[in-house]
Formats: C-alpha cells, structure tokens, sequence
C-alpha cells in the first residue's frame, strides 16, 4: 500500500516564528498535539509536540508568553513521499524512534502526517507491537 492512499490529508502546519502560546491555542482548538513547523515558503523545516512545549520549555522554567516555536521546535523532519510504500513508514518509526512521520511533496511542503495510531488501524497486530515497542525502546524525547 502506498503511503498516499492512506494519509490524512489538511495538515495543519505553524510558522517557526509562531508564539508558543499561539501554537498551544491551535493545538487545543484542533485537539491535536503535533504540528509541521514551516518557513515563509511553506517547506517544513521541523516539527513541534505538546510534549515538546513542556519539556524543552515548561519544565525548564522558559518564558511561556514570549518563546518562539523554533527554540523548542524539532529540527530534523522525518518524512516520506506520498508515492512511498507504507512500510517504510513503520520502518522509519523504529529507526529514528518517533511516532509520527511527515509526509511532504516535492517541494517538501507537509501534505499529511501519519502516526503509530494511523498504522494500528492497517496492519498486524504482531507488526503493529512491534514496531511501537521499537520505538518506545530507550527513547528519551521523540514524536
């Protein structure tokens, strides 16, 4: 199956110069809590979590009110193709240990995420475990 006849399109995406507290209000409204961080020509160039606000900001003591998305943004963007086989997918997941991947076009512009959720509703149990036990194995801050 091809990762296109499979993602979620609409993704919701922020600017790296977005305000944290604009990215927590647009996390609430959308009940989601991942986002493709953009530059001004709309190609990703990171993401951002909820996990990531508390961890790199909250939890430090950072300036809530004033922080940018890119000081507490993810830099390396894990991405596919839509053209791509879902199992690179699940392959990605486990060996750069992250939840959620990124699906860009050529252009690298986010077209769609897919997440170890989406991947549950496709495949095998048996595949399915073990890729969220690979990886949830010794990670520390992923996606």
């Amino acid at each position: 199956m091809r990762v296109q006849d499979f993602v979620k399109k609409n993704v919701t995406t922020v600017n790296r110069d977005a305000t944290i507290q604009e990215v927590a209000r647009k996390m609430a409204e959308e009940d989601i809590g991942f986002l493709p961080v953009v530059d001004q020509s709309g190609k990703a160039v990171g993401t951002i979590t909820d996990r990531d606000i508390v961890v790199r900001l909250i939890a430090k003591g950072g300036d809530v009110k004033n922080a940018r998305v890119e000081q507490v943004m993810t830099k390396d963007v894990v991405s596919v193709r839509p053209d791509e086989d879902l199992g690179k997918v699940a392959d990605l997941m486990k060996d750069r240990k992250v939840s959620r991947v990124l699906i860009t076009d050529q252009a690298g512009k986010p077209v769609g995420v897919i997440s170890l959720g989406d991947l549950a509703e496709r495949h095998d149990e048996g595949d399915v475990g073990r890729t969220v036990k690979e990886v949830k194995e010794g990670t520390t801050l992923t996606h």
